[in-house]
């Protein structure tokens, strides 16, 4: 999906191949392209883990984008604000790809409850991964 919403037309098949692939769909990217693939390796991961121990099966790849987007909203407040800014940019792209698939396919559903405000977004539920 977020190949997709960058334009590219192939998907890297192992580490290195994404290190070439992300040089070339989003050169200069350096250090945030790391913070996002961690991100999203996470949030896979951790749907992985609610799928096979919790029985709790997402209802949409899009899903993936939408927690890697809170999470990097999460992660950012422990750096600097140099590249809190960058985290931002980078997240406000990924998020605006995931509305965009949703909308395609006609399921703007969780998209408005989870993408508000990053003040908005504090409960109890929240666990230390940032994840509800």
């Amino acid at each position: 999906m977020v190949g997709t919403c960058l334009g590219a037309d192939n998907i890297p098949g192992g580490l290195s191949a994404y290190r070439t692939w992300m040089q070339t769909w989003l050169p200069g990217g350096g250090l945030i392209r790391t913070f996002g693939f961690v991100a999203i390796c996470w949030t896979i991961l951790k749907a992985r883990n609610k799928a096979c121990f919790d029985k709790k099966m997402i209802k949409h790849p899009a899903e993936i984008l939408i927690h890697a987007w809170a999470l990097m909203n999460y992660w950012a407040g422990l750096y600097a604000s140099d590249f809190q800014e960058i985290i931002i940019d980078g997240v406000k792209i990924l998020i605006s790809c995931a509305r965009r698939v949703l909308a395609q396919q006609g399921r703007p559903v969780i998209v408005s409850r989870l993408l508000a405000p990053a003040d908005d977004q504090e409960s109890d539920e929240t666990d230390e991964d940032g994840d509800q």
